[in-house]
């Protein structure tokens, strides 16, 4: 099948490619800390609502008929021949962590609405329906990420809504009624995997891979999956100049201990894809001249081997407690995420694949380290997903750059794939 789409032409479905970059511009611009340089715009907040009017406007306007689903997922549909065929589904996230880039998320949003603007120029007419999706909440503002692909999933118990929550202690079950949704509600907004064919998702690497390799395509075959721990490291806070060394049951130092052996394990794991982080440290009663008597560790490990994962868990668990031991320290630990490693749809695989071949887009397979979405969807539907390159690497950080070029080369091998699989 051929899909109608030349790369050496300024057109990105049928408008200048420009009017999508001015469309990631304005998105840019919706930001509750300009001041920090980067760009803070977390789901379900009243800035997250002026951005979900912005690309619901978008949608419309590509000719998309618009509905926001129970949770605040945002959806647009393109009715196909036959219009109860299970449809194709693209898009990705407009939330942001806090001082972020301008891409993470974004691209595969208005990259997918760009994407049926294209097809719809060419004059394909779909056998099945196409549907733009725009996740909410892929960002961990209550502690758990890509919570409105869960509730699509029908992964969120209600319970869920009033358990999970944010920095400042407001609930996920307020933030959507001040959003305008009702909690008791949200079982409403599962799909029966039954009506959806695939989903392809468009992203920016967030890894320096595809720069390095010089390559401007990656076609994602494997998505790695965090486990997430939150310790809480309990000694004694007593005066710095009064407690003897040997005498000191100091939370900070167990902690910090149990840093360097998580960095090990992971450098030590046979797949040799592990990755382990701490990302939050928080120190009581964080004085300079108190030994610290409690830490709030929460520690990010993954990968996209379970089993290799799993030892990487196991052995930190096991070391923090001997630490903790012979330190004297009290340890409580609690599981904040448990996701388990997605394989990629051959379907979705080869249909990018075949797009990128067919527009003569150098491209390779690889692996995504970060998760997504698509990692959630991949449970139940098939699921595949398009990479563009990150300048050096960089993302979740106000640096965060891909080239226009970048952006529309993805577009048109997305395109493509929405073809392949909605003909």
């Amino acid at each position: 099948m051929t899909v109608p789409a030349s790369l050496g032409t300024s057109k990105v479905g049928g408008l200048p490619t420009w009017e999508l970059h001015a469309a990631l511009d304005r998105l840019a611009s919706l930001n509750d800390d300009p001041g920090a340089g980067g760009i803070t715009r977390e789901v379900f907040t009243p800035t997250y609502r002026r951005a979900a009017e912005q690309v619901a406007a978008a949608m419309e306007d590509a000719g998309l008929s618009v509905r926001t689903d129970a949770f605040g997922n945002l959806r647009g549909r393109l009715p196909g021949a036959e219009p109860d065929a299970a449809a194709v589904l693209s898009g990705s996230h407009f939330d942001t962590t806090l001082n972020a880039g301008r891409y993470d998320g974004v691209v595969g949003v208005l990259g997918a609405i760009a994407a049926v603007r294209r097809l719809r120029a060419d004059g394909f007419a779909p056998r099945r329906p196409i549907e733009v999706v725009g996740f909410a909440g892929e960002e961990p503002r209550f502690g758990s990420g890509c919570i409105g692909s869960r509730a699509f999933m029908g992964a969120l118990a209600r319970a869920d809504l009033d358990r999970m929550r944010d920095r400042d202690g407001v609930s996920l079950a307020d933030a959507l009624r001040a959003y305008g949704l009702d909690p008791d509600a949200v079982p409403e907004a599962a799909e029966a995997a039954s009506a959806v064919h695939a989903f392809v998702e468009l992203h920016i690497e967030q890894g320096a891979v595809l720069e390095a390799a010089g390559v401007p395509i990656g076609v994602v075959t494997r998505i790695a999956a965090p486990h997430d721990l939150g310790l809480d490291w309990i000694g004694a806070a007593t005066h710095a100049g009064a407690t003897p060394m040997d005498l000191r049951r100091d939370a900070l130092a167990g902690a910090a201990e149990a840093m360097v052996e998580l960095e090990r394990l992971a450098r030590a794991a046979p797949s040799g894809t592990a990755v382990g982080t701490v990302g939050v440290l928080r120190v009581d009663p964080g004085a300079i001249n108190v030994v610290p008597g409690a830490v709030r560790m929460e520690v990010d490990i993954r990968d996209s081997d379970l089993e290799a994962r799993t030892g990487v868990v196991e052995g930190f668990l096991s070391a923090a407690r001997a630490i903790a031991a012979r330190r004297g320290l009290e340890l409580k630990v609690e599981t904040i995420t448990e996701d388990t490693p997605a394989e990629c749809s051959p379907l979705v695989v080869e249909a990018a694949a075949a797009a990128a071949e067919e527009l003569g887009v150098p491209h390779r397979r690889m692996i995504s380290g970060a998760y997504h979405d698509a990692m959630v969807l991949g449970a139940e539907i098939p699921m595949g997903m398009i990479f563009v390159p990150s300048t050096g690497g960089v993302s979740h950080h106000p640096d965060e750059y891909t080239a226009p070029a970048d952006v529309d080369r993805g577009v048109a091998v997305l395109a493509g794939t929405m073809a392949r699989l909605a003909a």
